[in-house]
C-alpha cells in the first residue's frame, strides 16, 4: 500500500520550532509535500533557511493558531499550495513555569488556546475534510510525558497535554470509521541549541542522572515516532499513545535501594 501522505499534503503546526522542523523534514525525505506553521516572522525566517533546498515541496506559513479563523485560512491556503491535507501533526504548544497561585486568566488562556483548543479547531477542520475526500489520512499530536505525571509549577501545562490526550482518543473514536487513525508522541525532556541558560542545564542534568538511557531526547527520535504513526505500517493504531522520553517515567532511578534482610 501507499503510504498516507502520498494521498494529499501534510501539515505541521509548531513546524518552525526544532521539533517540528525535524518532523517536516523527515516527511520531506520520504517524498512528502509539508506545509510547516508557526506564529512568529522570526521563526518562519528560521524554518525557510533550514528548509531552503526543498523547493516547491515546502511552504512555510505564519498564522495566530489561536485565532480559529486565522487557523482555518491557513489549512486552506496549505490546502490550496500543497493538495488535500492527508497528514495534520499538532505540533504547537506553549510552557512556562508558573506556580498555581501565580496563574491569571492571561497565562491560562495562553496555554489552552494553543495547546487544545488550536489542536481541536485543526483537527476538526482536517479529519472533516479527510472523510469527505475518502482519504484515509493521520493526525498525530505531540504532547508530552507531563500528561502522565506533573512536577512543580506546571500544572496547567499538565492538564493541557492531559486534555490532548483525551482529545486523541476521543477523534481516533470519532473517525476511525473513516479509515482516520489518530494519535500521540509524548516526548520527554527535548534537547536545546546552544547556548542553554543555567536552568534548563540543571532539569537536563537530573533528568540524565534519572533516566535508564542516560540521556535528553533529541528532536529526530521524536520525528522518528511521529513518522511511524503516520506511515502506513502503523495503520492498525489508533488512539495510542508513544511516550519518548529514554524511560524517564518508566520508573524512578532516584528511589532509596533497599536491602534484602535475610
Amino acid at each position: 500500500m501507499a503510504e498516507p501522505w502520498s494521498q494529499g499534503a501534510v501539515v505541521v503546526t509548531g513546524g518552525t520550532g526544532a521539533i517540528g522542523l525535524a518532523i517536516a523534514a523527515g516527511f520531506l525525505a520520504r517524498g512528502a509535500r509539508v506545509a510547516v506553521a508557526g506564529s512568529s516572522a522570526a521563526g518562519a525566517a528560521r524554518a525557510r533557511a533550514a528548509l531552503a533546498g526543498q523547493g516547491e515541496a515546502a511552504r512555510v506559513l505564519t498564522a495566530d493558531l489561536r485565532d480559529v479563523q486565522a487557523l482555518h485560512r491557513m489549512l486552506e491556503e496549505a490546502a490550496a499550495a500543497l493538495g488535500a491535507i492527508a497528514v495534520l501533526v499538532n505540533c504547537a504548544g506553549v510552557n512556562f513555569n508558573r506556580a498555581i497561585a501565580e496563574v491569571g486568566t492571561q497565562e491560562y488562556d495562553a496555554v489552552m488556546d494553543l495547546n487544545v483548543r488550536a489542536a481541536f479547531f485543526a483537527s476538526q477542520w482536517a479529519a472533516g475534510r479527510m472523510a469527505a475526500a475518502g482519504i484515509a489520512g493521520r493526525i498525530v499530536n505531540i504532547t508530552s510525558g507531563n500528561y502522565r505525571y506533573t512536577r512543580p509549577n506546571a500544572a496547567l501545562y499538565s492538564a493541557s497535554k492531559a486534555a490532548l490526550e483525551m482529545l486523541t482518543r476521543s477523534f481516533a473514536l470519532e473517525y476511525g470509521a473513516h479509515g482516520i487513525t489518530v494519535n500521540a508522541v509524548a516526548p520527554g525532556l527535548v534537547s536545546r541549541p546552544e547556548p542553554l541558560d543555567a536552568d534548563f542545564r540543571r532539569v537536563a542534568e537530573f533528568y540524565v542522572a534519572n533516566t535508564p538511557l542516560r540521556s535528553v531526547v533529541e528532536p529526530r527520535e521524536v520525528a522518528a515516532a511521529v513518522l511511524f504513526l503516520a506511515s502506513e505500517q502503523a495503520g492498525a493504531i489508533t488512539g495510542d499513545t508513544i511516550v519518548v522520553d529514554n524511560g524517564f517515567s518508566a520508573g524512578r532511578l532516584d528511589f532509596p535501594r533497599r536491602t534484602q534482610k535475610r
